[in-house]
């Protein structure tokens, strides 16, 4: 490894170890121009990096890398840029609810439950960069949820909406895991939605 790079400024490449690309990550990550910082892109030889499979970056050795250079944003930034942005991720949530939960009634399980994964994996993104946002900013738990409570009450609504509907696919218990999504969900996501720019403006 020749060259590399964090947020444009040169480090040198020989005092950062590892044999292959996710140790010298792993390294950099103590690094003081990386510490407290998470890695938004990588680029390597040139080449926009991102595995496909988890640590595909272990075959990528470091004799294969002549060039590294890495992107980081601040948690606080990147809270900031959810807290903004975020409402765009449950509209998408509440827009695909109805299609998932009439297939589920209809008893089209397969076709259904596809796009439940999907919604699953996007629903639990959601939970977690609230969670790392509320943390990140700062966010204390004098912040009412419309008729929810607390910031932190919500918050625990919502990871008990996810376990339960996992509970429930589980169960193939597809009529009860519809009317959940319907009754229960579709209403914490609609006030998430008005919750994300008072978070922001509490976070200033």
């Amino acid at each position: 490894m020749n060259s590399l790079t964090v947020d444009g400024l040169k480090l040198a490449a020989g005092e950062v170890l590892g044999e292959n690309l996710e140790e010298i990550l792993c390294a950099l990550m103590e690094h003081p121009q990386v510490a407290n910082r998470v890695i938004t892109k990588v680029t390597v030889n040139g080449d926009d990096y991102s595995e496909e499979v988890p640590h595909a970056a272990l075959e990528v050795e470091r004799h294969q890398i002549e060039s590294l250079d890495l992107v980081t944003h601040s948690a606080e930034d990147l809270s900031l840029h959810f807290l903004e942005n975020g409402h765009f991720l449950v509209d998408s949530l509440r827009q695909a609810l109805p299609k998932i939960v009439d297939e589920f009634r209809l008893g089209d399980e397969v076709e259904a439950n596809e796009h439940f994964l999907a919604f699953l994996e996007s629903l639990h993104l959601l939970i977690s960069m609230l969670e790392q946002s509320k943390i990140a900013m700062g966010l204390g738990d004098d912040i009412e949820v419309g008729g929810r409570g607390s910031l932190n009450g919500f918050l625990d609504q919502l990871g008990a909406i996810l376990t339960t509907l996992v509970g429930l696919q589980e169960q193939s218990d597809w009529i009860y895991l519809a009317d959940v999504l319907e009754y229960e969900l579709d209403g914490a996501l609609d006030d998430l939605k008005e919750l994300l720019p008072l978070l922001k403006k509490a976070g200033h």
